[in-house]
């Protein structure tokens, strides 16, 4: 992958091979405007958006492998990209061409020490989402820019996360609250891992954070990247699996970042009280 341009055409054929369809799964309606996610690409590309990661859901309907959900992150080139605290600012697009999604673009932050990627909501919606139809592709890039405009907002937040001590007993129970996030009301019976080892620490940098955005972090990569030993109900020891599906990536990416807004407040309100 270069630098300055991303990933290659070739490269994102091969793993979204979804942004390059032809023409819509054939169960769509006529109303259905098609515009392929590589006109997307391409639009973002001459404005100095380039992606940088790509992955698709799989399905096992054959006729939706070609049109299935996929996602796609963007970056500036070096000399513009927008750094906030530890990460640096990107955008998140999805689609599909099967009807299970319309375009969405979010603001995500690239987190440099660990090379871990999340997406954060934007208002009340979370980010911009538009219908498929011919403008899209316009709709997209003034979407970008209003994302953009709200990198201060976002950086404000970790900034918050960044100055809110965590105890060990706090730091385990956003990890219960994250495992049902993950798993279910039912964790407790479903999840290989305790609390503990949600947000036990992969290197000796993250060892030393102790705050809200430290807890935040190893939750999210923990729970994102998988690979946690554990023990099943059966008592055989197993991983934990990664999350590779795009709608459970973006769906977990925002219910953890929601679950540290929440913690700062609760934690503010307590410091203030």
């Amino acid at each position: 992958m270069s630098m300055n341009h991303g990933l290659s055409t070739d490269t994102l054929r091969r793993l979204v091979p979804a942004a390059f369809a032809t023409q819509p799964h054939a169960a769509v309606s006529d109303r259905y405007g098609f515009v392929p996610t590589s006109a997307v690409i391409d639009g973002l590309r001459d404005e100095g958006w380039f992606p940088v990661r790509a992955q698709q859901t799989r399905v096992r309907d054959y006729t939706r492998r070609g049109v299935a959900r996929h996602l796609i992150r963007f970056r500036q080139d070096p000399a513009r990209q927008v750094q906030v605290g530890d990460s640096i600012a990107e955008l998140v697009l999805t689609n599909s061409h099967d009807r299970s999604s319309a375009y969405q673009l979010d603001l995500g932050l690239f987190r440099l020490i660990c090379s871990n990627g999340m997406v954060t909501p934007v208002g009340a919606t979370g980010g911009i989402r538009v219908r498929h139809g011919k403008n899209v592709v316009d709709e997209i890039l003034v979407g970008s820019i209003e994302l953009v405009e709200a990198v201060p907002n976002i950086a404000a937040r970790v900034d918050a996360f960044q100055s809110t001590p965590m105890s060990r007993g706090e730091s385990e129970l956003f990890a219960e609250s994250a495992l049902e996030l993950r798993y279910g009301e039912d964790w407790k019976m479903s999840s290989p891992v305790r609390p503990a080892d949600v947000v036990h620490p992969r290197r000796h940098e993250d060892a030393q954070d102790r705050t809200l955005w430290g807890t935040f972090n190893r939750a999210q990569e923990n729970l994102l990247k998988g690979g946690l030993r554990g023990q099943s109900r059966s008592g055989r020891l197993v991983r934990t699996r990664p999350v590779k599906s795009v709608t459970e990536d973006v769906r977990l990416n925002r219910a953890l970042w929601k679950l540290a807004e929440r913690f700062a407040e609760l934690k503010g309100e307590a410091l203030a009280a």
